[in-house]
């Protein structure tokens, strides 16, 4: 077997280090050449201690003559020197050397660890280790959260939906406005807030979160100037809330000027004064929130869920369920949702309420169909007065469904 290492000039009888860079064409004023000396003693001496041979100064190599030719600077003369080193071929003995082994490619050179896989939820039984385990190399599906997460996550929830730093007057057009705006006008705003939000194509849940900053504010300050800004601002602020990476790309405050009609500056302006009215608080669940929250298990399909938060789009112009909880509109919305499904599933004949409302909901939503039938009524009436009520028409031809209502 033939090893590669490295060999050192053979230098003349009575020739050193100086006179080797002499030799070279190096600077008379070189002032190394102890250092020099050294080094090219190191090199012989680690060749002939791995070895054991001495090479015969004829069979080492000289320097070449491009090698020769190169011009010498002061400052890179080192790096020169040993760029002109060349590799020769040294028979490899088996006194005083071993030979490194060679990785093969039959396993692996250095000891590998077998880890225990991450535990999952559900393997809490198993995290006793007897031993090393093969890895896993396809990761396990995570179930579900369990109930306790649920339970945490509809009690956070429950508390935020009735923090009264997050709640709107349910009497501000009297007390507040002082009938500067009625109830008609609210309902214009918002049908005009619908359109502007899927006009500019905005994240889910921000056109409910937009309303609700539009109450809290009308409730704490009285408008100015064009509503419509207000409503711009609101759904910009919304829309940020809810998807900050991708919503600048539809909505900016250069947008809202030119839909509204107004100047950036004012934009920016009424913006500020929004969320400071707010308290800066933007986080407050909706009923867009409480739907997704009471069909996370999705067992109705997409129907029923496509349906409910088309429901809980139209309640947002109905200022009598601006006092209301989010909560409740929501059950409300699912519940007449599934009067709509079942009705058309089974041939328009009304199933019974306790098939309509198991106890299983009331266990997720906390409200008996009982409780629900003043919503479900507004509902009703919403959909008998669709030709005169602002916003309901086009809330309803903008449905991914063509339905009816079922009777009472």
């Amino acid at each position: 077997m033939m090893m590669c290492t490295a060999a050192p000039f053979a230098l003349p009888a009575g020739l050193d280090g100086r006179g080797a860079l002499s030799m070279c064409g190096y600077v008379d004023d070189y002032d190394d050449g102890a250092e020099m000396d050294a080094l090219l003693g190191d090199i012989n001496f680690a060749v002939h201690a791995h070895t054991g041979l001495t090479p015969k100064p004829s069979a080492l190599p000289m320097p070449s003559a491009e090698f020769l030719a190169l011009p010498r600077r002061h400052d890179n003369d080192l790096v020169a020197f040993l760029r002109g080193i060349r590799s020769v071929k040294v028979a490899a003995t088996t006194t005083g050397f071993a030979p490194l082994a060679v990785a093969r490619d039959d396993g692996p050179t250095t000891p590998v660890a077998e880890l225990q896989a991450s535990l999952s939820y559900g393997d809490d039984d198993n995290c006793a280790c007897t031993g090393f385990k093969a890895i896993k190399t396809a990761s396990e599906k995570r179930p579900e959260p369990s109930e306790t997460y649920d339970a945490d996550i509809d009690a956070t929830f429950r508390k935020m939906e009735k923090d009264p730093a997050e709640r709107p007057a349910g009497d501000y057009l009297w007390t507040t406005q002082e009938g500067q705006m009625t109830m008609l006008d609210r309902a214009e705003l918002v049908t005009w807030m619908y359109d502007f939000s899927r006009f500019r194509d905005l994240p889910p849940g921000a056109f409910h979160l937009a309303v609700s900053y539009i109450d809290r504010f009308l409730s704490a300050k009285k408008i100015r100037g064009d509503p419509r800004l207000l409503g711009a601002v609101a759904a910009f602020a919304a829309a940020k809330y809810e998807d900050c990476k991708t919503s600048w790309t539809r909505i900016n405050a250069d947008t809202i000027a030119r839909d509204v009609g107004c100047t950036r500056r004012q934009v920016v302006d009424a913006e500020r004064e929004l969320v400071a009215a707010l308290g800066y608080r933007l986080s407050g669940p909706t009923a867009y929130t409480f739907v997704e929250h009471f069909m996370r298990r999705d067992q109705d399909g997409t129907a029923v869920r496509s349906l409910a938060h088309h429901l809980a789009d139209m309640t947002l112009l109905d200022y009598r369920c601006v006092p209301l909880l989010p909560s409740a509109v929501a059950a409300a919305a699912i519940l007449v949702a599934r009067r709509i499904v079942d009705s058309a599933t089974s041939c328009f004949a009304t199933p019974p309420q306790e098939e309509l409302w198991s106890e299983e909901m009331i266990k997720t939503t906390g409200y008996a169909a009982e409780d629900l039938t003043d919503i479900t009524d507004w509902v009703y009436e919403m959909h008998e007065l669709t030709g005169v009520w602002p916003g309901c028409a086009q809330m309803m031809a903008s449905c991914a469904y063509c339905y009816s209502l079922p009777p009472r």
